[in-house]
């Protein structure tokens, strides 16, 4: 790969910092390290899959008062409950950027180069990020009904 060094937010990129970048991306990914030299398979790379289990527990108590029947209904619903027994599961992932490369340029020979994405003004080392949304984390909600 030509990388073209380049300057963003104040930092420059040196070709050779792109190139091991570059490099440590391409490591750290399944398929492009198994493929290396090869065009990518449109198609041939998914999001890891994600795990989650839901818990709820109930609890009713049944009286009867005035000939009638009342019942009271105590519950515990936990969302993502794999996240509350390891912070590891039940987390998803998603792409940092589905463009690690930006648009080429040719030099004065005709070579194509390259500029390898930065991202919070350093060089895309890793393909996949933690998601940080609601869904990832456990919630827990505490219920009590009653029914006369």
């Amino acid at each position: 790969m030509n990388f073209q060094a380049y300057t963003a937010s104040g930092r420059t990129f040196s070709s050779a910092e792109q190139a091991a970048a570059w490099e440590a991306y391409i490591q750290q990914d399944e398929y492009l390290s198994q493929h290396r030299g090869e065009y990518a398979v449109r198609g041939a790379v998914f999001l890891p899959m994600v795990f989650r289990t839901d818990l709820s527990v109930s609890q009713d108590i049944f009286k009867s008062i005035a000939g009638r029947r009342n019942s009271l209904q105590f519950r515990v619903d936990i969302a993502n409950f794999g996240n509350l027994l390891n912070s590891d599961w039940g987390v998803g992932q998603r792409l940092i950027n589905a463009q690690p490369l930006t648009t080429p340029s040719a030099d004065a020979s005709g070579r194509m180069q390259y500029r390898l994405r930065a991202v919070n003004n350093e060089l895309m080392t890793k393909s996949l990020e933690t998601t940080a949304g609601f869904s990832d984390v456990y919630s827990v909600m505490f219920s009590l009904r009653y029914q006369f």
